[in-house]
């Protein structure tokens, strides 16, 4: 099949070798082609994915999210070391069990849970050595513990956050749009008194 190469670019490293090209298909679309070739048992072999043009960008965002926590993480065994004792980790399981987010909403209900521990919830996990509840709070900080903030801030603000990826970040997004729909459609509703002459 006759494609047509947009852009590539080509490397190797020990037995195998890269390429990762931008092509055009026969059909008029985009596509991403990763492939490597290596020589193991005698014989070359090659390897393909391929993503296409309605997923590159959702691709794209991934490796960048994958990235960013791969770089947070090395940052924060740079600082404890490679053998920091398990003491210094204090993760949400931990916790004692009333104190844990999905723990208390379950048993108190959500009118008990902080602003805080609402956000961990939508955040779902932390990172090695910082909790769900952590990264909402750094949420929070950049949108000065205001909701309406929060509610008007964009991807690249949240991302901007380690630990706040791609997926986590359209997690918090979509649920400060429903809540703002909620409020624009909760119109008060206003009484008339007639009064007669």
């Amino acid at each position: 099949m006759d494609i047509e190469i947009l852009a590539e670019e080509k490397f190797s490293y020990k037995d195998r070798h890269y390429k990762i090209s931008m092509n055009r298909a026969v059909n008029k679309r985009l596509y991403l082609r990763l492939a490597y070739t290596e020589n193991r048992t005698g014989e070359w072999t090659t390897h393909i994915m391929q993503v296409f043009q309605g997923n590159i960008e959702n691709f794209i965002q991934c490796l960048n999210s994958v990235f960013r926590t791969a770089a947070f993480r090395a940052e924060l065994e740079a600082q404890a070391g490679p053998f920091a004792p398990p003491e210094n980790v204090r993760g949400i399981k931990s916790w004692v069990p009333e104190e844990r987010p999905r723990e208390k909403l379950m048993a108190q209900g959500r009118e008990a849970m902080s602003d805080g521990e609402l956000l961990a919830m939508l955040i779902g996990a932390g990172l090695p050595g910082v909790t769900a509840v952590d990264l909402a709070k750094k949420v929070l900080g950049i949108a000065g513990n205001d909701l309406k903030r929060l509610a008007a801030l964009q991807a690249e603000d949240l991302m901007a956050i380690r630990g706040i990826g791609h997926a986590r970040t359209l997690s918090v997004i979509s649920a400060m749009e429903l809540a703002v729909r909620l409020a624009a459609r909760e119109q008060p509703v206003q009484f008339l008194k007639l009064v007669s002459p």
